[in-house]
């Protein structure tokens, strides 16, 4: 039998016939890269090309929030982009639930304002414009942050872990994706290798990949695995574990 979080995820707009990411390609691009109205069109297109496993991160990310969200609490999504996930949540669960997204683009948020329309029937649905940092977590039961605390500076990381432990309540779940890098120059070159590959297979030309690659020059900023799950457990975090991990990207998850 299908799994019903996997089918309902191929009918959100993620896969809905979205722009094209042709920002690379020629003429003036993005540099630095930065989450503005350009990249909100085709974000959508962007992230489903470029982060392997993305599909499955965010499936996975639905069952392990219904597994650990508490009646009363709230859900949240730090660097919640375009919606997808808050999307495909909603869909899936049942009973009304308080679901909270974060991110400091408002071309990406009137974007996740438009996919989440039809959810808002069922749940309490709130987008916030604001860096994560300032924001309050108290009552949630489940946190997620995708590919977002990699965007900010290293050490600025280990603060919003901490406040996002404090936030949750007991048994609280954070599920956590990020680019890492190998500790082992070696192994860093085959994997980087392996992962331009993917981008290759997706359509990206060799000038898209480089273009992109300068424009994320100290703007995206990867630490190993080993880093991360210290951050975490310096923030507070006992239990930790890796779900997924394919190439530089690893989805973690973490209680308290």
């Amino acid at each position: 039998m299908p799994d019903p979080i996997d089918a309902e995820l191929y009918s959100t707009s993620l896969y809905l016939n979205p722009d094209k990411d042709d920002l690379f390609e020629k003429g003036p691009w993005p540099k630095p890269f930065t989450f503005n109205e350009e990249v909100a069109r085709v974000f959508d297109n962007m992230v489903s090309r470029s982060v392997p496993l993305y599909r499955e991160v965010i499936a996975c990310a639905v069952h392990w929030a219904h597994a650990y969200y508490q009646p009363n609490t709230q859900i949240v999504d730090i660097g919640c982009s375009t919606g997808t996930f808050l999307e495909l949540l909603g869909r899936f669960l049942k009973q009304p639930a308080q679901l909270v997204g974060i991110d400091n683009s408002e071309a990406m948020l009137e974007k996740a304002h438009e996919k989440l329309k039809e959810i808002q029937h069922t749940h309490q649905v709130k987008l916030i414009c604001a860096n994560a940092e300032d924001i309050s977590f108290d009552n949630s039961s489940v946190v997620v942050i995708n590919y977002t605390l990699q965007f900010l500076p290293v050490k600025q990381r280990q603060t919003l872990l901490r406040s996002l432990y404090e936030g949750l309540v007991p048994g609280g779940l954070l599920f956590l994706s990020e680019k890492v890098k190998s500790p082992h120059p070696r192994l860093q070159e085959t994997v980087t290798l392996h992962y331009e590959a993917f981008k290759t297979r997706n359509g990206y030309a060799r000038t898209e990949i480089e273009r992109k690659k300068e424009a994320l020059e100290n703007v995206l900023v990867p630490l190993t695995e080993q880093q991360q799950i210290q951050m975490l457990r310096d923030s507070g975090f006992e239990h930790i574990d890796t779900l997924i991990k394919l190439h530089n990207f690893v989805s973690l998850v973490a209680l308290k």
